[in-house]
């Protein structure tokens, strides 16, 4: 799979924390200003969100 820091995928972009395909599959949000994050939550569950920096590699290129 192919890595992307946060900040170069657009909002509304899937994407893996890890290189499996077992591994939960999660959507970019927009920018924190105040947190100095990126808002991310997983596919399948709105309510668990998470914010991550914008230097963090992910992985993107798979299908699920």
């Amino acid at each position: 799979m192919e890595t992307k820091a946060i900040k170069d995928l657009p909002r509304g972009e899937y994407f893996r924390l890890q290189d499996s395909d077992t591994a939960p599959v999660w959507v970019r949000g927009e920018y924190i200003r105040q947190e100095k994050k990126y808002s991310t939550h997983r596919f399948d569950d709105v309510n668990h969100e998470r914010l991550l920096p914008g230097t963090k590699q992910v992985y993107v290129d798979f299908t699920f």
